[in-house]
C-alpha cells in the first residue's frame, strides 16, 4: 500500500476548497432561500448606520432597507451588498489554515464583528456620497469594497498566518511521498 503526505500547501487548499464548496452548498440551499440571516444583517446594518449619522449631527431618514438624508434620495442595502459573502470568504480562510482552535475562535468572531462594523461605515459613506456626489454613486458603489472591506480582511489573514507561524504552509517543511 503506498501513503502519500500531502504537503500542508496541498492539504490547506484542499481544505479551503471543501470549506468553500461546503460554505456555497449551505449559503445557495439553506441560507439565501430562508432569507432571514442576509435580512437580519442589512437591516441592522442600516439602523446601526442610521443611528451614527443622527449621533453626528445628519438628519437621516431610515426605514428598513433604505437609509438618506432628510430631504434626499435613499440608498437600499440589498442582501447581495449586506458583507455576508465577505464573512463566509474570511471565515473560510481561518478555518482552513492550521491553528489553535481557541485563536481560531477568537479570530472568527473579531473578524466577523469587525466586518459587519466596517459593512455599517460603508452604508453611513454610501449615505453622505449620495447626499455630497449623487452623480458618482456608480463608482462610489463599485470601488467601496477596496476601501472598507479588502484591507481589513487581507490585514486579518496576514495576522492569522502571522500568530500561527510555527504552521507555515508555504515552506514545504514536512513534504514527503514516501
Amino acid at each position: 500500500m503506498i501513503k502519500i503526505k500531502l504537503s500542508p500547501l496541498t492539504l490547506f487548499l484542499l481544505k479551503a476548497g471543501g470549506v468553500y464548496a461546503a460554505w456555497q452548498l449551505l449559503y445557495d440551499l439553506v441560507v439565501l432561500p430562508d432569507g432571514r440571516l442576509d435580512t437580519w444583517l442589512s437591516l441592522t446594518g442600516v439602523k446601526l448606520a442610521a443611528v451614527g449619522l443622527s449621533f453626528l449631527g445628519w438628519d437621516i431618514e431610515s426605514t428598513g432597507r433604505v437609509i438618506a438624508c432628510v430631504g434626499n434620495r435613499g440608498i437600499e442595502i440589498q442582501n447581495g451588498c449586506n458583507g455576508f459573502d465577505l464573512l463566509g470568504l474570511y471565515s473560510g480562510f481561518i478555518i482552513a489554515y492550521p491553528g489553535n482552535i481557541k485563536k481560531r475562535v477568537l479570530f472568527l468572531a473579531g473578524g466577523i464583528g469587525l466586518i459587519f462594523t466596517a459593512n455599517v461605515f460603508r452604508i453611513a459613506f454610501f449615505t453622505l456620497s449620495n447626499l455630497y456626489f449623487p452623480n458618482y454613486w456608480e463608482p462610489v458603489h463599485l470601488y467601496s469594497s477596496y476601501v472598507f472591506f479588502y484591507p481589513i480582511v487581507l490585514t486579518l489573514w496576514f495576522l492569522w498566518t502571522t500568530v500561527n507561524e510555527q504552521n507555515d504552509i508555504f515552506s514545504g517543511a514536512g513534504f514527503s511521498s514516501a
